[in-house]
């Protein structure tokens, strides 16, 4: 018996040794599957273990250089762990466990641009030509089965939507989600400071994969005639009349 266990345990850390000489372009190949194209890794050295690249979204934005490590000890208990980090300490940057149905992230900090992530995204061109900046943040964030706990805020600065005319867009400020884990989903509530409209609305995440973000735009009070009418118009493409000179758009995912 100490026999068998002995040859196992040899051929489990040669399989593992081998495992981590695994390129880290394969890591590029599993994310351009994911995301049918849309993002992938350029210029990816080392291994799956211990490499670095750097994110690029389609059409053609790259996030800075970053680097990774993957613990190779913590998978002989089904667990994977590792770290990601800019150069230098910068963004992006995130320590994460993942195994025996739990999913941990840490310290995380990420930001892009809103028409990079909104075409990786596959959203309609009218979404996709958002302008500003979107970080995402984290403190600590886990799910344990179906239950998630922690927070996430999110900060689109800058914001900003195409309107009915070239010349014209519509500037939603800087808009804010702060979402916090209840039961099987991220909850939160979704509000912008400055631009030409205000907002308020929620989203929703949950643990099935289904996701629900509803709003209420109206243009400010104070702008000019001419432009009021443009943004009004613009947002009638997006959404509904609420009967309050404002407009309910709604965006849902359905269960994956």
């Amino acid at each position: 018996m100490r026999t068998w266990v002995a040859v196992g345990a040899c051929v489990l850390f040669f399989a593992l040794a081998l495992a981590m000489e695994a390129p880290a372009t394969l890591i590029d190949s599993r994310i351009a599957t994911l995301s049918s194209g849309r993002v992938r890794l350029l210029d990816a050295t080392g291994t799956v273990w211990n490499g670095s690249g750097a994110l690029w979204f389609a059409p053609g934005y790259a996030l800075p250089r970053s680097e990774w490590h993957l613990d190779a000890w913590p998978l002989l208990a089904g667990e994977l762990r590792g770290s990601l980090a800019g150069e230098h300490g910068a963004e992006p940057r995130a320590s994460f466990a993942v195994g025996g149905g739990s999913f941990a992230l840490r310290d995380a900090a990420v930001s892009v641009p809103a028409d990079a992530l909104l075409r990786a995204a596959g959203v309609s061109e009218v979404l996709a030509a958002a302008g500003g900046l979107v970080g995402v943040r984290t403190g600590a964030l886990s799910l344990r089965g179906d239950a998630i706990d922690g927070r996430v805020a999110m900060r689109w600065d800058g914001a900003s939507l195409s309107g009915p005319r070239p010349e014209v867009r519509v500037a939603l400020g800087d808009v804010r989600l702060d979402a916090v884990g209840q039961g099987d989903a991220l909850n939160g509530t979704l509000a912008n400071t400055g631009g030409d409209v205000e907002i308020l609305g929620s989203a929703r995440a949950s643990t099935r994969g289904d996701a629900r973000v509803e709003a209420v735009i109206r243009p400010r009070a104070g702008i000019d005639a001419e432009r009021s009418r443009a943004i009004a118009a613009a947002l009638a493409a997006l959404g509904e009349p609420d009967g309050a000179d404002g407009y309910r758009i709604v965006w849902a995912a359905p269960p994956r």
